[in-house]
């Protein structure tokens, strides 16, 4: 199956209305508010998009004045991962490609958006972009794969805690 950027996304259903999802859980890296390092990304559905918009500071700093390539990253799994949740779909993603198409600028509000392209299987496909204003900065395809409760419980989430992605 082909997964380009112009495919049309797949519907996210009706487990979650138009709006803002609650964090992953409170001591998420991209979306905990319990998390001091968390740019705390705020997840809303439109339609079949999921979009976020966010600061980044000085503690995601790589050079100076530009964010590190590892937030800007772990900004478009966490996007790739929420666009999941109106579907209440435990998955945990297995590649994560990204292309850097701009610099980052620290203390610029930044607009990530994601939608799920396709599915095969337990596999599912999500393309992502992070934007200043008009200018993509970077884009990413995710490969994330369906995973049990369990998955999550063997690591120390206890049952119920992720409830969010129905975890």
């Amino acid at each position: 199956m082909d997964h380009d950027r112009d495919a049309a996304p797949l519907p996210l259903g009706e487990l979650f209305a138009e709006g803002p999802f609650p964090p992953h859980h409170p001591g998420c890296y991209g979306c905990g508010p319990a998390n001091p390092a968390s740019p705390h990304m705020a997840f809303e559905r439109h339609g079949d998009l999921v979009r976020s918009t966010f600061v980044l500071d000085e503690r995601h700093q790589g050079a100076p004045g530009v964010a590190h390539g590892g937030i800007v990253s772990a900004a478009l799994d966490e996007a790739s991962g929420s666009v999941l949740m109106p579907l209440r779909l435990p998955a945990v993603t297995v590649k994560l490609e990204v292309d850097f198409l701009a610099p980052v600028q620290l203390h610029r509000e930044l607009t990530v958006t994601s939608k799920l392209v396709g599915r095969e299987g337990r596999k599912l496909f999500i393309h992502t972009a992070l934007t200043d204003g008009d200018t993509v900065v970077a884009t990413g395809r995710a490969i994330f794969v369906e995973v049990t409760a369990a998955h999550f419980q063997r690591f120390g989430a206890t049952p119920g805690e992720l409830s969010s992605i129905g975890a």
